[in-house]
């Protein structure tokens, strides 16, 4: 179980990330919200960020200070129905990945990115993020600490 004295444990967007294989750049694994009873299944870090991105944008938590912008005109004609809540907290941080578990709190999304915290369950080790891109650098780090350290002489 994760010690929850890191963790925002009443943020409706608790994410817990569960890395089950590291292959230098294709990560594989599951990611736990309450928003679902199936854990969403990513094959690359990449994958795992737009996921993450559209549980936002479908819970509206965090509200994003700028619209996103695609190459299609998607605007939205129907109005949208407030996100259910099927998980319990206690069973998303109950999750573990074979490799390496995150538990991520997203806090804002200004300037178009990311701004939150990232535990990482298996040192106990928590940091402040200030982008997506700072986000996946923790967990691709924290990845290759993990699998360099599986391979020191004891």
């Amino acid at each position: 179980m994760i010690n929850r004295r890191y963790i925002d444990v009443s943020a409706p967007n608790l994410m817990c990330i569960c890395v089950d294989e590291n292959d230098r750049g294709s990560e594989r694994g599951r990611c736990y919200s309450r928003y679902s009873v199936e854990p969403s299944r990513f094959n690359d870090l990449n994958v795992l960020l737009l996921k993450m991105d559209r549980l936002m944008d479908r819970i509206n938590f965090p509200q994003a200070s700028t619209q996103s912008r695609d190459f299609f005109d998607r605007r939205e004609t129907t109005e949208r129905k407030e996100a259910e809540r099927m998980r319990a907290t206690d069973d998303i941080l109950s999750q573990t990945g074979e490799k390496a578990t995150f538990v991520v709190n997203i806090q804002y999304r200004q300037n178009a990115t990311w701004q939150g915290k990232v535990f990482w369950a298996e040192t106990g080790k928590s940091c402040n993020f200030r982008s997506a891109l700072e986000l996946l650098k923790l967990i691709d780090g924290a990845l290759d600490e993990e699998e360099d350290a599986a391979f020191e002489p004891d």
